[in-house]
């Protein structure tokens, strides 16, 4: 169970990683602005995402969100013992 729990916890950082970084270079091609992963992070992008773009980057961010709450269910009920 622990195994399948770290290797579930990596799989989607992976995944959620993925997808924010292909939205925003997605966003990057289309609009030539290669500042943006800075302002993504402010909210303060000029041209804004498109639906599909948007989609795919609050997608990668739940999934990271998910990860975390395996990452956090993994570290209380099952820790490592050094």
């Amino acid at each position: 169970m622990i195994t399948v729990l770290n290797y579930l916890e990596s799989s989607l950082f992976m995944i959620g990683l993925g997808l924010v970084l292909f939205a925003l270079f997605q966003y990057i091609k289309r609009t030539k602005d290669y500042q943006s992963v800075w302002r993504v992070l402010l909210n303060k992008l000029k041209d804004g995402f498109t639906l599909a773009e948007f989609k795919i980057y609050r997608l990668g961010v739940a999934i990271l969100v998910f990860g975390l709450a395996i990452r956090l269910i993994n570290q209380i009920f099952f820790p490592t013992q050094w």
